[in-house]
């Protein structure tokens, strides 16, 4: 039996290299041609990952994402979700594969997608979405209003035209520090340090009374070869696909508490903010625990995105993935706090 070839874009980012560290240690049989950028991207890759081929270009090399899309069982696109181009080749060059063959499109998007701040920037709202019972309003969202509908919809109606089996991964907040060979930051919680570090006290977007959910790193890429795992399988999987194949990724809203009571007593912006000004405070980083409120323009000024990282809720259940066998794994984001604190003064 041949074995199974793996197109993977991303991995030089910080979701594409953690997730080919979990494939490469997982599953050694898997063929995976990574695309890069540069020659020295492709020395750190294959550095890391000798067993991974890989081939120079970037999203907007169509005739490249075609051509390897081509060769491919699985496109893994673990790079921009708002590229629209490069979904267009992957779709290319997955519909001249033979109708026998295996022809599958693993998408990364965000839950960015349900940012809402119709409360106010720093308060909470209540809706939480599930990927199963509210699969039909999800992917029916206006993309002038939600972030990544443009290409989430480009995906689906593209993958059903195409013969192509897609599947749509939408994570929440990530964190951890990453394993891949280049990039082992996420954005949301690392920039959060970084201004706190550097403005000398913690704060946030209004009340911070907002919500978000939380996955680490390493519990996304379990899901990512769980879905990699479903599309090989010679059989029946338990993976959906196509209209039904949109996935959450959270592992809880930032909460210490049992899943039991995420709904019950979420925890708040506010809170991984505390926790960050108390370790910071606790290595002589800053002076003071307390937390200053910023308006949503102060919270521009720190990051451009400001009040949706952290001035916005994002509340989503990871229904349809947890019913295929995925379970979050990896500690919360507290446990996490203080190394990713370490990580951010010594890089």
């Amino acid at each position: 039996m041949n074995s199974p070839v793996i197109f993977v874009t991303g991995i030089s980012g910080y979701i594409g290299g953690n997730t080919i560290h979990h494939l490469t240690h997982s599953h050694p049989e898997y063929t995976i041609t990574a695309l890069v950028r540069t020659d020295e991207q492709a020395r750190a890759v294959q550095d890391a990952y000798p067993t991974v081929k890989t081939v120079l270009g970037d999203l907007d090399s169509h005739d490249v994402l075609v051509e390897q899309s081509l060769k491919a069982d699985v496109v893994l696109n673990l790079a921009s979700s708002d590229h629209l181009p490069s979904i267009t080749s992957y779709l290319t060059g997955l519909r001249q594969r033979p109708l026998s063959s295996r022809r599958y499109l693993i998408h990364t998007s965000g839950t960015g997608i349900l940012a809402d701040t119709s409360a106010g920037s720093g308060n909470a709202t209540q809706k939480i979405w599930s990927d199963v019972h509210d699969i039909r309003a999800i992917t029916s969202f206006d993309p002038a209003t939600h972030l990544h509908r443009d290409v989430d919809k480009a995906v689906l109606e593209g993958g059903a035209a195409a013969g192509v089996k897609t599947a749509i991964v939408c994570p929440p907040m990530i964190h951890g520090v990453g394993k891949g060979p280049l990039k082992k930051r996420s954005i949301q919680v690392p920039v959060l340090i970084e201004a706190v570090l550097k403005r000398g006290k913690g704060f946030t977007v209004g009340k911070g009374e907002n919500v978000w959910d939380m996955v680490h790193v390493d519990d996304l890429a379990g899901a990512y070869g769980l879905l990699v795992e479903e599309a090989l399988k010679a059989d029946w999987d338990r993976a959906s696909w196509g209209a039904e194949g949109y996935y959450f990724v959270e592992g809880g809203e930032f909460s210490l508490m049992l899943t039991l009571f995420f709904s019950l007593f979420p925890q708040r912006w506010k809170d991984v903010a505390a926790a960050i000004a108390e370790d910071a405070m606790s290595k002589g980083l800053i002076k003071t625990t307390d937390l200053d409120e910023l308006t949503t323009d102060e919270s521009t000024r720190v990051h451009p995105w400001g009040p949706i990282l952290w001035g916005s809720n994002c509340r989503s259940r990871a229904d349809r993935l947890k019913s295929s066998g995925w379970r979050a794994k990896a500690p919360d984001v507290f446990a996490e706090i203080p190394g990713m604190i370490d990580f951010e003064i010594g890089k």
